[in-house]
């Protein structure tokens, strides 16, 4: 009996946050692999549930496998840049909020993926703060 509640206990904290809440599916795509295992541990610290991509292609895929809530995107990706992925991922899933992430001050990318409906652009390099504030605004 004690080992059925072990596992039951450990599936249910499995699938909430750290008040108790659903977790929110984040992916993030970014080619700097550095950059993408920090934002991603730092996400995962803070209770959220993260997936990650390299490249466009990659990000598709895992939007098709479901549940993406929120996705923080460069804007410059290999083989695929971030406004065709952005394109590409809102037919799939409209309801995604998205945040792009550019490491050039005055981008015509960035103001292109905002008048296209993106949430917001991320400044490279930022505070983490500045991320989990910008998260928490979106979940409410």
């Amino acid at each position: 009996m004690r080992n059925w509640i072990k596992r039951i206990t450990k599936k249910v904290l499995e699938n909430t946050g750290k008040e108790g809440e659903q977790q929110v599916k984040i992916l993030i795509v970014e080619d700097n692999k550095d950059l993408l295992e920090t934002i991603s541990e730092t996400l995962k610290d803070e209770g959220y549930n993260v997936i990650s991509a390299l490249d466009g292609y990659e990000a598709i895929e895992r939007v098709k496998e479901g549940g993406v809530k929120i996705i923080i995107m460069d804007l410059k990706l290999p083989r695929m840049d971030g406004m065709e992925t952005y394109r590409a991922i809102k037919k799939i899933e409209p309801t995604a909020v998205t945040v792009m992430m550019t490491g050039y001050a005055a981008s015509d990318m960035a103001n292109e993926a905002i008048s296209e409906g993106a949430y917001g652009i991320l400044q490279k390099p930022f505070e983490t703060d500045e991320l989990l504030n910008m998260i928490k605004n979106i979940t409410g």
